[in-house]
């Protein structure tokens, strides 16, 4: 299964502060599928990320994964679009998640972080699993610690009915 992923544990510097990334807890949005929005925290890394869903004709908001310090974007998907695939940047060596692109059957959302400026930027991550239909998209999972979120990836429903 592909993800994007920050390297675990290992000293940072972040604004004249060190701190040693420890104890990351993982998430898992699985069949939540019905997302509305996609609240994003960051600064020069991906601080936390939350989904709105809509259930039965409400928002319901996930849990918060990571911190809530930095700048705040709001992603709001229409009702008839979905999550298609996933981008990211890593910090140089994997230190931290860049930036995130939200790919979905209407077009892309992004990137959302710290843009590709190369200023200590890493690898390009790029998850397309070829969601076809709503029903093959099968929630988000990954993990986070106090300062940031450190991983993300998606879940894909195997669609039986699918012509090739």
């Amino acid at each position: 299964m592909e993800m994007i992923r920050a390297m675990g544990r290992r000293l940072n510097f972040d604004d004249d502060e060190y701190y040693e990334e420890d104890g990351d807890t993982e998430w898992d949005e699985t069949g939540r599928t019905m997302i509305s929005h996609i609240y994003v925290a960051f600064d020069k890394f991906i601080r936390s990320i939350q989904f709105g869903y809509l259930e039965n004709g409400a928002q319901v908001l996930s849990t918060k994964y990571g911190s809530s310090e930095g700048s705040f974007r709001i992603v709001k998907l229409k009702e008839d679009e979905y999550v298609t695939g996933l981008s990211g940047v890593l910090g140089k060596g994997g230190r931290g998640i860049r930036n995130l692109t939200f790919h979905t059957n209407r077009g892309h959302h992004g990137p959302i972080g710290r843009p590709s400026d190369k200023y200590l930027l890493g690898d390009e991550i790029e998850i397309e699993p070829e969601i076809r239909s709503r029903s093959e998209f099968g929630g988000f999972f990954g993990s986070s610690n106090d300062y940031r979120m450190t991983s993300i990836g998606i879940y894909v429903s195997p669609n039986n009915h699918r012509e090739i």
